[in-house]
């Protein structure tokens, strides 16, 4: 899908009073049936964009009639006006595709180049931390493990409470210990880092 907030700042160009009122022009010489056409061929646009799923249909519609304006002001002949529109509905149905898949394609490019990165990353960290982790005891290994196999919310409060209760500490006593355990961690693999 296409972001119309992010559409291309030369593809929209602002229509002055004398464009608007040659465009009308073109479609009718009687003022006010000029702006009845305006209106339809306006909501015509909109649900062409609709039809080809483009987002926000009413600034591509928009954008058609800005461009039809702009053509015709510089003496583009029309002989009709709803034909001519919708051949440049068509252009910048196609330009907006073309955009999307240049968009969705850097995206993909990015989230695998985010992803190469964060499994390298991991496993840098994993290298440094396990012979670390290794130093300790099972039992050690195993609190640590437990403490935090529940990260958030108040499941986490709980399951650390009922933690407390198997080992009958009080929950205070227990984070005390995993903070002890946490530190010797962290010492160690900044030893290992600073040897590397």
């Amino acid at each position: 899908m296409i972001d119309s907030s992010q559409e291309n700042p030369k593809s929209r160009q602002a229509v002055g009073g004398e464009a608007l009122a040659r465009f009308l022009e073109a479609l009718s010489p009687d003022p006010k049936e000029a702006g009845l056409r305006y209106a339809r061929l306006h909501k015509k646009l909109v649900g062409f964009f609709s039809l080809k799923g483009i987002p926000d249909p009413a600034s591509a519609a928009d954008e058609t009639l800005d461009r039809a304006a702009l053509k015709i002001t510089a003496g583009a002949p029309v002989p009709d006006a709803d034909k001519y529109c919708l051949g440049i509905a068509r252009n910048i149905a196609k330009e907006r595709y073309r955009r999307a898949q240049r968009e969705s394609s850097a995206f993909l490019k990015f989230r695998e180049n985010l992803a190469d990165k964060a499994d390298a990353q991991v496993e840098r960290i994993y290298l440094i931390l396990k012979p670390c982790f290794e130093q300790l005891s099972v039992e050690e290994q195993k609190l640590l493990l437990a403490y935090c196999q529940i990260a958030r919310g108040r499941a986490r409060a709980e399951h650390r409470h009922q933690m407390a209760g198997v080992m009958k500490t009080t929950v205070l006593a227990l984070r005390m210990r995993v903070a002890r355990l946490r530190k010797r961690l962290t010492d160690c693999v900044k030893n290992a880092r600073i040897n590397n």
